[in-house]
């Protein structure tokens, strides 16, 4: 056998580096589907579990005549949430189909490297069988033109069995792998159209019962001048309650002001300190200053201030369920023509006793009685304040030190069965809309 024969035998063999590069090929795509198809399951998880919880308020009051547009609102973000759900399905499944498509073409090409690899491994027992003897083998080698060449005469007797069979034995499993992992896939197909039927019936169902609320709704418009005056009447408390947030925000404020005033008068007075705390008092200051705080000067009312600000869109919500049926800001009355509503905050429609949580780690300002005898509480965070209101009951006190997410009351519920509550945040005394500052 020369030398060129040799050679053409070297090259019908899979290099191991080719080899390598194909798995990594099959592999690394199949990954970044898991990885997205598991951030979707989660998102699936999540709608499901806030369906689930809009279910459960509905609930309350499904036997009651009444319809609210607090239901309505509830109904209508069920919907939403139901067609995100039933598109984070179709998003699955067609990543899916690209996925199984993609591994049944790779299961072809490491079948076409199979047949190649057994055919070059049917030639080596061929090759081996016409040269029985170490003799033959030895003499192959030593018929050499140079050393250069007995060198890869003798590495190709000593690797090429062992190269062959070790390759043919990775690619069989990566193939028996790949296609386990096709059925586990078709498998998982099927279900999330099983899936999706059942979520587009339920989308179908809810439209149908959007339209049945919808309907009352009108009927009530059509009572426009009892409407108006029962608005009137809620917007007049509202007001009132609004009136009493504000006038003890601004109260504390003051309060905190004046205290911070004096604070740094003794500053001044004391220039003959040069200690650790007259150096964070100072830099504490500073960063007031920079940060716009007009509040919260100490350093430790700094870094709760920093670190409020720091958990902004990640601040756990005031109950554990919950759904925003009034938003922050001016808006239209949903039933009342020409009507209007401001809100400095948001109202939150939850179930019946729920827990009410402090957002963030402070101290209550305030607990007090509203205009109609529910209760508000106002906790500070360094220079923000977080308000609740319309609580059935609380069980904290003025000046006390509450943690995050400690609980501070009960939500009331009205006698509709319905269980709603006021939240708003303040800076100083403007106010901030709640929405983008609690986790999505």
């Amino acid at each position: 056998m020369g030398k060129k024969t040799i050679n053409s035998r070297i090259i019908k063999l899979i290099p191991r580096y080719i080899i390598i590069l194909i798995i990594s090929m099959i592999i690394y795509p199949l990954d970044l589907y898991s990885q997205d198809r598991n951030k979707l399951e989660k998102e699936k998880v999540k709608l499901e579990k806030e369906i689930a919880s809009m279910n459960k308020i509905l609930n309350e009051t499904k036997k009651t005549k009444k319809m609210s547009t607090s239901e309505l609102r509830v109904l209508e973000k069920k919907i939403e949430q139901r067609k995100k759900l039933i598109k984070n399905i179709n998003s699955q499944m067609g990543m899916l189909n690209s996925e199984i498509k993609s591994t049944q073409h790779s299961i072809g090409e490491l079948c076409k490297e199979i047949t190649i690899l057994k055919d070059n491994y049917a030639q080596m027992l061929r090759y081996a069988q016409k040269n029985k003897t170490n003799t033959d083998k030895l003499l192959f080698i030593f018929s050499s033109k140079d050393y250069k060449e007995a060198y890869q005469r003798y590495v190709f007797f000593r690797q090429f069995g062992e190269m062959q069979q070790e390759k043919l034995a990775q690619i069989q499993s990566k193939t028996t792998e790949l296609s386990k992992r096709t059925n586990e896939l078709e498998l998982k197909r099927n279900n999330q159209e099983k899936l999706l039927k059942q979520e587009l019936i339920q989308s179908n169902a809810l439209n149908k019962e959007k339209k049945e609320k919808q309907k009352t709704v009108n009927q009530l418009q059509k009572k426009e001048k009892q409407l108006s005056k029962n608005l009137k009447s809620k917007q007049q408390q509202v007001k009132k309650l609004q009136q009493q947030i504000d006038n003890a925000i601004a109260a504390e404020v003051k309060k905190q002001k004046e205290l911070a005033a004096k604070k740094k008068q003794q500053m001044a007075s004391n220039t003959t300190s040069n200690t650790k705390e007259a150096a964070a008092n100072k830099a504490a200051i500073e960063t007031a200053k920079k940060k716009n705080y007009t509040i919260a000067t100490t350093p430790e009312e700094v870094a709760l201030s920093s670190s409020f600000e720091a958990n902004k869109g990640k601040l756990p919500w005031p109950t554990a369920q919950g759904v925003i049926v009034s938003q922050y800001g001016v808006h239209k009355h949903p039933e009342v023509a020409g009507a209007v509503v401001e809100n400095k905050g948001i109202d939150v429609r939850t179930t019946k006793g729920s827990s009410v949580r402090a957002i963030f780690k402070g101290e209550v300002s305030r607990v007090a009685k509203g205009p109609t005898g529910l209760l508000v509480v106002i906790i500070r965070h360094g220079e923000y304040m977080s308000v609740y209101a319309n609580l059935k009951s609380v069980s904290v006190k003025n000046g006390q030190k509450v943690d995050t997410k400690q609980t501070i009351g009960t939500v009331s519920t009205n006698e509709d069965g319905v269980s709603e509550y006021k939240f708003q945040i303040f800076k100083g005394t403007h106010h901030l809309n709640p929405s983008i500052w609690l986790s999505k």
